[in-house]
């Protein structure tokens, strides 16, 4: 049963991606194993920076662009990597389909063990974003650590310079959600969906929920699986 599983796993893989991707990021004796699989319709547009696997590597404990929304449009539904900065990946992770993954020079994501993306999120790194381990996030999210484009004040001065982001362990990050620069999650948290999330909760095992200054804790003392 388990090789049936693996061998339909396998079909849904772009084997020559894969090949490229793991042969071009890692040494010898790590790509061999073939620790990342590319599946289908992604995208590999910039193929900069470099990947640090900071666990023990297996096979195909990396997929990106593995599965996706009942809802999604599987002809047109794209996974992208856009990446000049580096990624460092503390365990398994999974990548669903039609996200993309981007990070700029100097800038550094990091993905706790055992993270999970369901599909069509975009996670944009210009300064540097931690997940911790055991982190879901649904689909349709958007978090990004800077404004891209600069705001001065009166003397000229930056005044919305990129900020990091930092997320504990065992944060579930619900549908549409916007989490932007310089926010900072507790364990065990729940966003709700539909928030735009603009400060920082540091208590842990709670709800939040709400738009910028509005963000409220919903519930205490809670818990998910």
């Amino acid at each position: 049963m388990v090789i049936i599983s693996v061998l339909k796993r396998l079909k849904k893989v772009n084997l020559w991606k894969t090949l490229y991707f793991n042969f071009h990021y890692f040494p010898f004796k790590t790509a061999i194993h073939i620790p990342v699989f590319i599946y289908r319709r992604s995208d590999l547009y910039q193929m900069g920076g470099k990947i640090v696997i900071d666990a023990p590597v297996s096979t195909g404990m990396i997929r990106f662009g593995s599965h996706g929304l009942g809802t999604q449009d599987l002809l047109y539904s794209r996974t992208m990597w856009d990446v000049s900065g580096t990624l460092v990946i503390k365990g398994d992770a999974i990548i669903g389909r039609g996200s993309k993954i981007s990070i700029g020079k100097g800038a550094t994501l990091t993905l706790g063990g055992h993270f999970i993306i369901t599909g069509n999120s975009e996670i944009i790194c210009q300064k540097g974003i931690t997940f911790g381990e055991r982190c879901l996030l649904s689909w349709d999210i958007l978090i990004m650590d800077t404004d891209f484009h600069h705001v001065t004040n009166a003397e000229g001065q930056i005044i919305n310079s990129p900020k990091p982001i930092t997320f504990g362990n065992h944060v579930w990050i619900g549908c549409r959600n916007t989490i932007l620069k310089g926010v900072s999650i507790a364990d065990n948290t729940i966003i709700s969906a539909n928030s735009t999330i603009t400060r920082s909760v540091t208590e842990p095992n709670c709800v939040i929920g709400g738009h910028g200054k509005s963000l409220e804790i919903i519930k205490k003392n809670v818990n998910w699986k």
